[in-house]
């Protein structure tokens, strides 16, 4: 990623919360900036969960449930090019859903389903234009 603007997604089972230590060192906690700011972080990747959260009012989001404990473990990381005050963005955030209705079912494993939420990012293509 250093010095490129090739985008980058890393996606999966992180194993961790949004601000463990495993991710704040995936992510190297780039700044999210507000309102009118502008600029990027050139190797940080950003949460697509912080990313909803400014978006958001609700604060309900979970991939796992563990003995009623919900946790979020699964995450989608972006670069800048995917991050909407980025200078360099190329995809404008368009939204995170998560389907995890399932978890809270006491037989879910019986039905096929697995333990953990599904992640659905959205972008759309919009260039930073200056």
């Amino acid at each position: 990623m250093k010095g490129t603007e090739t985008p980058v997604l890393v996606l999966g089972d992180l194993n961790d919360g949004q601000h463990s230590n495993t991710i704040n060192i995936l992510t190297e906690q780039p700044n999210y900036l507000v309102g009118e700011s502008q600029g990027g972080a050139d190797i940080g990747l950003y949460t697509a969960q912080t990313l909803q959260e400014y978006r958001d009012t609700r604060d309900v989001y979970y991939t796992h449930v563990h003995q009623d404990l919900r946790e979020s473990l699964d995450h989608v990381l972006v670069s800048e090019q995917f991050y909407d005050h980025s200078r360099r963005r190329q995809w404008l955030f368009d939204g995170l859903g998560i389907s995890n209705d399932h978890l809270n079912d006491d037989d879910h494993r019986a039905t096929g389903t697995g333990d953990h939420g599904v992640v659905k990012v959205g972008f759309r293509w919009k260039p930073f234009a200056g």
